[in-house]
């Protein structure tokens, strides 16, 4: 960074959106895992401010960093090295919400948790939750196609964008704004920008179609003596078309959070070697006695809460997990899609019998999500075996037909595993489209290629 690029930059966005200062919170992922060195970040407010910044550093080849929330788990929202920061926070602006067709128009740098306040007015919802839904944003969502606890109902997040204004590395602004249900005039460009993580433009508007807030919903909580009955309890239930979320966690963590909570509280007393279910239905009516018939026979009390506050305990139980396993130490997390029925395998094959350091399993069983967290008590230990034990994951999830990543994205964590994932015919076509849109590299360089 020197004084004429800084002066440039001065005269795009003004010297209030420029920061310079304090820079740790956005070169420093949400872990702590990942730290570049970044040297200013820019806050522009309008789509022609992040054309300009982009032209800009297209012609005088300086690579860029876009950042929404910054609350990814692999990397790919912070430098690698001295990138610059385009921070999209002060984009965010609700433009409206046609009742009529239930789309929503809204700049890409607007909170989910304040999208659904907004919405709350018309009786509608966004139709994806995430446990960082009070800081991540928009445009963060749609770049990495966020899962979350909803997909099990609703399926990802791409089915529900209609539109998108994105800035391209050139600073050309592509307008594929589009509230129409129905489009049927080519190739959907707009997809190239789902899930791409930022390497090939910047979102900064988007066309979102929303889903009625249910009248009623209802929350249960189940203990199971075996994994296996886990598995049968989702055969069980996924037929019902109330089914919201559908989430698992192992007694192991729970027993080791029991001290959070006033244990009168708590649905059960958690016991280590049980597994715990929590699932959600949620429809304009629910047939609440039905769907517990549908689960007596494999535990002996299902606990269902009796009001919102109850409700938002028992959610809080599997929320605060991730959380709670980075106070534990140094953590390996791990999220990959792979057949329901193999979540216990797949661990076991990582650590037989429970062997290595402290290690649950849990996620959204519902859509073959899981998540594997290992802790370590040194940071050297952790290091140490890293790669070791992610070639044996990555390659386990691949022989079984999986995904090494089902909603976090690739960033910098997963990268050197994508030809594992994609094969060369299909990561070199990627490669391609890449230098289409970008052929000066500027954009979140070294992440996901």
């Amino acid at each position: 960074m020197n004084s004429k690029i800084k002066l440039a930059f001065e005269k795009i966005v003004g010297t209030s959106n420029i920061i310079t200062n304090d820079l740790n919170p956005f070169n420093t992922d949400w872990m702590n895992k990942y730290v570049g060195s970044s040297q200013i970040v820019l806050t522009p407010q309008t789509t022609v401010q992040v054309s300009q910044i982009l032209k800009f550093c297209n012609e005088n080849l300086l690579k860029v960093v876009p950042q929404s929330g910054n609350t990814g788990l692999v990397g790919g929202s912070v430098p690698i090295n001295d990138e610059i920061i385009i921070s999209l926070k002060k984009m965010n602006k609700i433009q409206e919400f046609d009742l009529n067709s239930a789309i929503l128009t809204s700049e890409s740098g607007v909170i989910l948790d304040n999208l659904n306040n907004y919405l709350l007015q018309y009786k509608y919802q966004m139709p994806w939750d995430l446990g960082a839904r009070g800081s991540c944003l928009l445009g963060g969502n749609i770049s990495t196609n966020a899962g979350g606890l909803n997909v099990v109902k609703h399926g990802l997040l791409r089915n529900y964008i209609l539109g998108l204004e994105v800035v391209l590395p050139n600073g050309k602004i592509l307008n594929l704004l589009n509230k129409n249900r129905k489009d049927n005039t080519g190739t959907d460009l707009k997809q190239l920008f789902i899930g791409s993580e930022g390497t090939l433009g910047i979102i900064t508007k988007a066309n979102v179609l929303c889903i009625p807030i249910p009248n009623e919903k209802k929350v249960f909580f189940l203990e199971l003596k075996s994994f296996q009955d886990v598995i049968k309890v989702l055969q069980k239930v996924k037929r019902n078309e109330q089914l919201l979320a559908f989430e698992f966690m192992e007694g192991r963590i729970l027993y080791k959070n029991m001290h959070r909570h006033n244990g009168n509280q708590l649905p059960f007393q958690f016991q280590e070697d049980r597994y715990y279910v929590l699932i959600e239905i949620s429809g304009q009516s629910i047939n609440v006695d039905s769907f517990s018939m549908d689960m007596m026979e494999f535990t002996q009390e299902i606990i269902m809460n009796q009001s919102e506050k109850e409700a938002q305990f028992l959610w809080k139980l599997r929320e605060e997990i991730a959380e709670s396993m980075g106070k534990m130490g140094y953590v390996l997390k791990y999220d990959v899609s792979i057949p329901p029925d193999k979540f216990e395998w797949l661990v076991n094959q990582i650590y037989p019998k429970r062997e290595g350091p402290f290690h649950v399993y849990y996620g959204h069983v519902g859509d073959g999500n899981v998540h594997i967290n290992i802790v370590f008590e040194q940071l050297e230990d952790l290091h140490k075996e890293e790669d070791k034990i992610e070639q044996k994951l990555f390659g386990l999830v691949k022989s079984e037909g999986g995904s090494i990543s089902a909603e976090h994205g690739i960033g910098q964590h997963k990268r050197k595993y994508m030809e594992l994932q994609k094969g060369k015919d299909v990561l070199e076509c990627m490669n391609e489209i890449k230098r289409l849109f970008d052929p000066n590299g500027i954009m979140n360089p070294n992440k996901l290629l």
